[in-house]
């Protein structure tokens, strides 16, 4: 493994135990065998670490195969099953993700949003598909609520639930609760 991959490793652990503002840089270069000093050999900064971090979990989210894009309901549960097993499969990440959006600085924070504005307009095109006549930034709200349905097990500390039938479940209160937009 690279040692920039053993570094965000170490600090994707930290930072999910310990939280981005409770962890510094010389703990996550201990935790991944080397200096402090060293990390910044491999990345600018703190910052930096915590966006490359969220790098991994949108490149996961993009890349995520949809095969059916013409029926809009099938494409909504597999956008909602890949956010779904993204929290299960990379709990740590996904709780990162979560919770540490607001420590993101810039320019980090910049790409980050544009990056997921991608993801969710991903969403939002299959929602004006599936239920049409609402506006974008209303067809967001309710993306946004879902995703946070759907990482909600993930930031929990114990993963005693965290399992596929948990994430099918989640799946079906989010797909359910989107169908809400149909009841106008």
């Amino acid at each position: 493994m690279a040692r920039d991959e053993i570094i965000l490793d170490a600090a994707e652990r930290l930072f999910f135990e310990r939280g981005f503002n409770g962890v510094g840089v010389d703990e996550i270069g201990q935790a991944a065998g080397v200096t402090g000093s060293a990390i910044y050999r491999h990345f600018d900064s703190k910052d930096e670490i915590l966006a490359m971090l969220f790098d991994r979990v949108i490149d996961a989210l993009l890349m995520a195969p949809l095969q059916d894009r013409d029926d809009p309901a099938e494409e909504l549960y597999q956008l909602a099953t890949s956010h779904a097993e993204l929290a299960r499969s990379h709990r740590q990440l996904a709780g990162i993700w979560e919770r540490e959006h607001r420590a993101l600085a810039e320019p980090y924070k910049r790409r980050y949003h544009r990056r997921m504005r991608k993801y969710i307009d991903r969403w939002v095109e299959c929602l004006d598909r599936l239920y049409p006549g609402h506006s974008a930034d209303y067809l967001r709200a309710a993306v946004r609520a879902v995703h946070a349905l759907l990482l909600s097990d993930a930031t929990r500390p114990s993963p005693a639930a965290s399992n596929e039938s948990t994430s099918e479940l989640l799946v079906n209160m989010a797909v359910r609760s989107l169908s809400a937009l149909g009841d106008r």
